[in-house]
């Protein structure tokens, strides 16, 4: 497996990922669920450590196709530049997740299992903070994936490539002309037997 493939393929795990994780972490908050707001704060903590993955194979991946035909290397740029910035909110929102199980809760439930009062051991502000992280991860996300397709599809630049566009204006004044054609004789008909 090369690098560009490990790229793709891994790219979609924290685009997908971290809304996932912010829905369960929004009903962990609504029915007041500890174990749901624990499994969103470990879901934001994995997804932390994919998303180093997905940002060191970018660099060997864009070695690979930046000399492919139809590639644009400013949007390989554009994509590099926002994946960082996508890259260290993806990181925060991991790393506030991450710290904030493990201090007020991964250390009793690793160590001496779970807390039997039943009683919250996440302060209040953390799962809206968590969750306000993770949404300004998942819009960079969102955008840092549609920069990266810029790369080789083209129909995200909202036009065709050249050529392309040459042979689709002729297939079009012909078309207008059969058209054109085909309507007046349609209207003599028409005319004829009215």
């Amino acid at each position: 497996m090369d690098t560009a493939y490990l790229h793709i393929v891994t790219n979609h795990i924290p685009i997908i990922g971290v809304p996932f994780a912010a829905a369960l972490l929004v009903l962990g908050i609504w029915k007041k669920s500890d174990d749901l707001k624990s499994a969103a704060f470990l879901s934001f903590f994995a997804l932390g450590l994919v998303v180093i993955l997905v940002y060191l194979t970018g660099e060997p991946a864009e070695e690979l196709v930046e000399n492919i035909p139809g590639v644009a290397e400013n949007a390989i740029d554009d994509h590099e530049d926002f994946a960082f910035f996508a890259l260290g909110s993806v990181l925060a929102t991991g790393a506030v997740a991450g710290i904030g199980f493990l201090l007020f809760k991964g250390w009793r439930v690793f160590l001496r299992g779970r807390k039997e009062n039943g009683g919250s051991t996440f302060p209040v502000w953390l799962a809206p903070a968590v969750l306000a992280l993770a949404l300004i991860s998942s819009g960079m996300l969102g955008y840092t994936g549609k920069l990266g397709g810029m790369i080789r599809h083209t129909e995200f630049y909202g036009a065709a490539p050249a050529a392309e566009a040459d042979e689709g204006d002729e297939a079009e004044e012909r078309e207008e002309a059969d058209d054109d054609e085909s309507g007046r004789g349609r209207g003599r008909n028409r005319g004829g037997n009215g």
